[in-house]
């Protein structure tokens, strides 16, 4: 095997002084397990060089990748919160559970009615945010309420202008329904309920049966999507009849949850 020798020049540079130099060169011969200590700096000195250079890049790109990570990081940050956000919004929207289990005994328009509904103004579905809710103003009833309806449909010459009534013997009577708007002109029709008591509550309160009966249309509205869970309900007075007009059921939705005051038609 053949070992290979380093040849090194050495010039040595003598000054004696300011005017006069010589120099005298030297052969070193290097063995193959021999350290140099001044070629060895040398060659250390130039990786060092090399490191210096490339290590702006190298933090540069360290800098980059850490960047990229913080962002990540904030659009992750970002689509949670708009996630819980929307979420909640989602929860707020949702319809209540009444504290207890609600029943509705409801007799459908067809069951009662003759008068037809076809060419009638429509609700707009899934907009409904008002409820008004008043009195029919006249006759009560505890048996035989459909043909009391049927009498007042006659004075009416038509349906009458309400979506549901409450009567006494503890039913409800769909009228116009979810699908139909009310007859009352000065109301926003399309985005409203609008809830009857058979009968004149002026100075008294309907029975229990039928307030029952009209606090379940409103959650059986809401389950059916059939009315926004943060609607407004308002006391509906006919002030053609008396400027009193169905007082004492007033003061009692002033009772409800969501009440939002009362408002006055002709």
């Amino acid at each position: 095997m053949e070992i290979s020798q380093s040849v090194a020049y050495l010039k040595v540079v003598d000054d004696d002084d300011s005017s006069s130099t010589s120099s005298e060169e030297s052969l070193i011969t290097i063995a193959p397990n021999e350290r140099t200590p001044l070629l060895l700096g040398h060659r250390v000195s130039a990786s060092a060089s090399a490191h210096d250079s490339s290590s702006p890049s190298f933090s540069s790109s360290m800098y980059t990748k850490e960047c990229l990570n913080w962002r990540i990081i904030g659009l992750l940050v970002m689509f949670t919160t708009g996630l819980g956000v929307a979420s909640y919004l989602l929860w707020l929207e949702r319809p209540k559970n009444p504290d207890n289990d609600y029943q509705l005994s409801l007799t459908q328009h067809d069951l009662w009615s003759l008068c037809p509904l076809q060419g009638q103004a429509l609700l707009e579905s899934g907009k409904v945010v008002n409820v008004y809710i008043t009195h029919t103003g006249g006759v009560e009833c505890t048996d035989n309420c459909a043909q009391l309806l049927h009498t007042l449909q006659h004075q009416h010459l038509g349906e009458l202008p309400y979506n549901f009534l409450m009567a006494g013997d503890c039913e409800a009577y769909e009228a116009r329904g979810w699908r139909y708007a009310s007859n009352y002109g000065t109301l926003p029709q399309s985005s409203s309920l609008v809830l009857a008591f058979v009968g004149n509550f002026t100075q008294e309160l309907p029975s229990s049966c039928q307030l029952e009966m009209a606090e379940a249309l409103l959650w059986e509205s809401q389950r059916r999507r059939k009315l926004q869970p943060r609607y407004q309900l308002y006391a509906l007075r006919n002030v053609s009849r008396s400027e009193f007009d169905a007082d004492a059921l007033q003061r009692k939705l002033r009772q409800w949850p969501l009440y939002a005051g009362l408002e006055q038609v002709k």
